[in-house]
């Protein structure tokens, strides 16, 4: 069994703009001490690898692609992207999956977050889990 999970749930209707963080909820499962809910981000802590999976339902508000990201402290983690092409007013569906390393973390937390990088829209629901392997 892992050492530690977090799964976090917004069902809440979020209109979000392009280069807006998603509201990631609340907490719906949680074992162990590394991971947390803080705000709009997951927190990880501890040296060791974790694995992260997102899936996202968005309505666009126009036409066209939308583009969501995993990011940690700030920066794009490689990869972690998924986009999706629709019409306006059609809910759309991305599932993003990756792994993380962190290291000694002797500078505290790590900090997840899931952002709309192009096509804004209404985030429907949002699912976000983190395991520590």
């Amino acid at each position: 069994m892992a050492r530690s999970l977090i799964q976090t749930v917004n069902q809440s209707n979020q209109t979000v703009a392009v280069n807006s963080i998603i509201g990631l909820g609340s907490t719906q499962r949680r074992f162990g001490c590394n991971c947390r809910l803080s705000g709009n981000a997951i927190e990880i802590e501890g040296a060791g690898y974790y694995t992260i999976d997102a899936n996202v339902s968005i309505t666009p508000t126009a036409a066209g692609a939308i583009t969501i990201a995993l990011f940690e402290n700030g920066v794009q983690i490689p990869g972690a992207i998924a986009f999706t092409t629709g019409a306006a007013g059609v809910p759309e569906a991305v599932y993003i999956g990756t792994t993380v390393r962190e290291g000694c973390n002797c500078d505290g937390a790590s900090s997840i977050t899931a952002v709309v990088i192009a096509g804004p829209g209404v985030v429907n629901n949002i699912s976000v889990r983190v395991i520590k392997l």
